[in-house]
Protein backbone atom coordinates (compact mmCIF):
# COMPACT_ATOMS: atom_id res chain seq x y z
CA UNK A 1 0.00 0.00 0.00
CA UNK A 2 1.31 3.43 -0.90
CA UNK A 3 0.91 6.47 1.30
CA UNK A 4 -0.81 9.51 -0.24
CA UNK A 5 2.60 11.15 -0.73
CA UNK A 6 3.97 8.02 -2.43
CA UNK A 7 0.95 7.96 -4.75
CA UNK A 8 1.56 11.60 -5.64
CA UNK A 9 5.27 10.97 -6.29
CA UNK A 10 4.55 7.89 -8.37
CA UNK A 11 1.97 9.79 -10.43
CA UNK A 12 4.48 12.57 -11.10
CA UNK A 13 7.21 10.09 -12.06
CA UNK A 14 4.96 8.15 -14.44
CA UNK A 15 3.66 11.33 -16.05
CA UNK A 16 7.14 12.80 -16.45
CA UNK A 17 8.47 9.65 -18.10
CA UNK A 18 5.40 9.51 -20.36
CA UNK A 19 6.00 13.15 -21.31
CA UNK A 20 9.69 12.50 -21.98
CA UNK A 21 8.87 9.56 -24.21
CA UNK A 22 6.48 11.61 -26.31
CA UNK A 23 4.39 8.70 -27.59
CA UNK A 24 0.66 9.15 -27.95
CA UNK A 25 -1.74 7.12 -25.86
CA UNK A 26 -2.85 5.03 -28.85
CA UNK A 27 0.70 3.82 -29.48
CA UNK A 28 1.31 2.97 -25.83
CA UNK A 29 -2.01 1.13 -25.70
CA UNK A 30 -1.20 -0.87 -28.82
CA UNK A 31 2.34 -1.78 -27.73
CA UNK A 32 1.44 -2.67 -24.13
CA UNK A 33 -1.87 -4.30 -25.07
CA UNK A 34 -3.53 -2.32 -22.26
CA UNK A 35 -6.65 -0.27 -22.82
CA UNK A 36 -6.31 3.49 -22.98
CA UNK A 37 -8.50 3.66 -19.87
CA UNK A 38 -6.12 1.36 -17.98
CA UNK A 39 -3.13 3.47 -19.02
CA UNK A 40 -4.93 6.66 -17.98
CA UNK A 41 -5.70 5.07 -14.62
CA UNK A 42 -1.99 4.31 -14.20
CA UNK A 43 -0.81 7.77 -15.25
CA UNK A 44 -3.25 9.45 -12.87
CA UNK A 45 -2.86 6.75 -10.21
CA UNK A 46 -6.66 6.62 -10.04
CA UNK A 47 -7.07 3.14 -8.56
CA UNK A 48 -5.08 1.31 -11.26
CA UNK A 49 -4.43 -2.41 -11.23
CA UNK A 50 -1.00 -2.89 -9.59
CA UNK A 51 0.24 -5.08 -12.43
CA UNK A 52 -0.71 -2.36 -14.91
CA UNK A 53 1.39 0.15 -12.98
CA UNK A 54 4.45 -2.08 -13.22
CA UNK A 55 3.76 -2.85 -16.88
CA UNK A 56 3.51 0.83 -17.83
CA UNK A 57 6.56 1.62 -15.70
CA UNK A 58 8.64 -1.05 -17.46
CA UNK A 59 7.37 -0.01 -20.88
CA UNK A 60 8.23 3.66 -20.31
CA UNK A 61 11.68 2.79 -19.00
CA UNK A 62 12.40 0.33 -21.83
CA UNK A 63 11.34 2.78 -24.54
CA UNK A 64 13.24 5.70 -23.01
CA UNK A 65 16.44 3.66 -22.67
CA UNK A 66 16.02 2.23 -26.17
CA UNK A 67 15.72 5.74 -27.62
CA UNK A 68 18.71 7.04 -25.63
CA UNK A 69 16.66 9.30 -23.39
CA UNK A 70 17.08 9.78 -19.66
CA UNK A 71 14.58 8.08 -17.39
CA UNK A 72 13.17 10.31 -14.67
CA UNK A 73 14.13 8.48 -11.46
CA UNK A 74 11.61 6.21 -9.79
CA UNK A 75 11.05 6.30 -6.05
CA UNK A 76 8.71 3.46 -4.98
CA UNK A 77 8.91 1.81 -8.40
CA UNK A 78 12.71 1.67 -8.34
CA UNK A 79 12.94 -1.70 -6.61
CA UNK A 80 11.93 -4.44 -9.04
CA UNK A 81 11.72 -7.00 -6.23
CA UNK A 82 8.40 -5.43 -5.20
CA UNK A 83 6.76 -6.37 -8.49
CA UNK A 84 7.09 -10.11 -7.91
CA UNK A 85 3.64 -9.92 -6.35
CA UNK A 86 1.95 -8.51 -9.45
CA UNK A 87 1.63 -10.45 -12.68
CA UNK A 88 1.82 -8.55 -15.95
CA UNK A 89 2.95 -9.06 -19.54
CA UNK A 90 5.64 -7.32 -21.59
CA UNK A 91 4.45 -7.81 -25.20
CA UNK A 92 6.76 -5.09 -26.56
CA UNK A 93 9.74 -7.21 -25.47
CA UNK A 94 8.42 -10.20 -27.42
CA UNK A 95 8.61 -8.47 -30.80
Amino acid sequence: MLTPREVQNTRQELQENFRRLGYDLDRVSQETELSKAAIQAVLTMDHPQPGDVWQVRDYLEDMLVQSGQAVYPWSKLANHSANRWFAYRTPWREK
